[in-house]
Formats: structure tokens, sequence, C-alpha cells
């Protein structure tokens, strides 16, 4: 059969509340990373624990790493959110909207592939992007990330917008072109990148993308249309903290 062209869509990751379609809602809870832990006073555990055993409710793992809850009694999503704040979860209104679309495999040192730290440093990641964006005067940007400590890619970084590949210690390969709705491979821009060299990598990407996109065009579809080898010429000549938006 010939080939058949995808419908436009827009990628949802169905986290927070939602009507369920038969008088039932479903709640979305981000889980960064898919770390399921009790750490001080966050007690995601804990939590998930008194929520199962009190209302009876199903868990789904999301494709991204989080949970879903079903069948939840409307009657019951106040008392639900009282306990989730109780445990030290964070409201979802109040998540980064880079954590929310960001996703890494556990690499070190968990896994015996790995070569390098992947969900113990993606925070911190995402931490120095957000600088970078706030700083340039484009926080309201949103740039679907990845992370993997191999380069076998558990975490999907060859769909994602930007991605950090771990192929040694404290370093990483930089992809980037992937679609925000996860429909594009991404291709290679460096093929070593040391984890002290983030921001000096990702600021002159990012200065471009503030010059030259298109209206309303995403970080990763611009970076497809223009290609590694502009990116790499204009990251050549460019001068640090030259451009904002």
């Amino acid at each position: 059969q010939p080939w058949k062209e995808i419908e436009d869509f827009k990628y949802n990751d169905w986290m927070g509340w939602w009507e369920q379609g038969d008088g039932k809602l479903f709640y979305g809870l981000h889980v960064d990373n898919g770390r399921v832990k009790d750490d001080g006073d966050f007690r995601l555990k804990t939590c998930l624990r008194v929520l199962v055993d009190k209302f009876n409710l199903d868990m789904i793992i999301s494709p991204t790493q989080s949970l879903i809850f079903r069948d939840i009694d409307p009657k019951d999503k106040a008392e639900i959110e009282s306990i989730m704040a109780e445990h030290g979860l964070t409201p979802l209104e109040q998540v980064d909207p880079l954590a929310r679309l960001a996703m890494a495999c556990p690499a070190l040192p968990l896994c015996g592939l790995a070569q390098t730290e992947a969900e113990r440093r993606m925070p911190s990641y995402i931490d120095r992007v957000r600088s970078l964006l706030n700083g340039m005067n484009i926080p309201e940007e949103e740039i679907l990330m990845r992370m993997t400590g191999c380069p076998n890619g558990c975490a999907r970084p060859y769909m994602a917008e930007l991605a950090f590949v771990g192929d040694g210690p404290n370093s990483y390969q930089i992809w980037l072109g992937g679609s925000p709705v996860l429909t594009r491979t991404a291709f290679p821009y460096i093929a070593k990148m040391k984890d002290e060299n983030l921001e000096a990598t990702v600021e002159p990407i990012l200065a471009m993308f503030i010059q030259q996109r298109q209206e309303f065009e995403a970080f990763g579809d611009f970076c497809h249309r223009v290609g590694a080898e502009a990116i790499e010429t204009y990251a050549r000549n460019y001068v640090a903290g030259s451009v904002k938006a």
C-alpha cells in the first residue's frame, strides 16, 4: 500500500485534570524522569500509596514516564489535591514546561551500558537551559529535550528538538531538529560536548533562532529547516551575550 501522510496533530502529555467522558475524571501527575521516591519533604512514593489505598485508583504509566490516575469521582478531586499538597508534590502549574517535556534514562549508577549521567544530570540541564532562555528574553519558548547516558537512546533522544546523548565521561553528542510533536528524527550537530560547555554550545543556536526564525516556528522546526551547516557557520562567528529577543 502507498504511504499515507500523517495528519497534523498537537502533542499533549495529558497532565492535570481532564474529563474522562463517562462522568468521571482522570489526572495526569508529572513525575520527573519517572523516578518515584520519597526525598525529604517530597514524598511521592508515600503519596501514591495513600491515594491508591484511600480511593482505590488505577494508575497508568504514560509514554513520558509520568502517571495517570483514572476513574476518579469528581467529589474526590479536592481531597486528592489536598493529599498531594500535604506530601510536597509541586502543583502542575508550577512545573517548568521544560521539565514537563523533558525525559532522561536512568543511566548511572543503574545501567551497565551508561557512559555518563542522564537522570541525575537532566534537572541541572533544564535549569541551565531555562537560565539561557530567560537571559535571552525568550522565556515562553518550550523546547522538547531528551538525555541518555549512552547512544542506545532509551529516552528517545533522536526524535527530540534538543538532545544530549552520552558518549563518554561528562561528554554528550548534541542532536537537533526533531519535531516538537515527535514525528521527525533529529540530526547530529556536535560529536562531543563536555558538560561545562553547555551554555557556550546552546546559546549561539538560540541566538540564531531568535534572529532567523519564521513566525510561530518551533525550535526543532527551525533547526530542521536551516540545517547543521548553517548553524555551525553562525556559531563560529557568534559573540557570547550579543543577541537577545
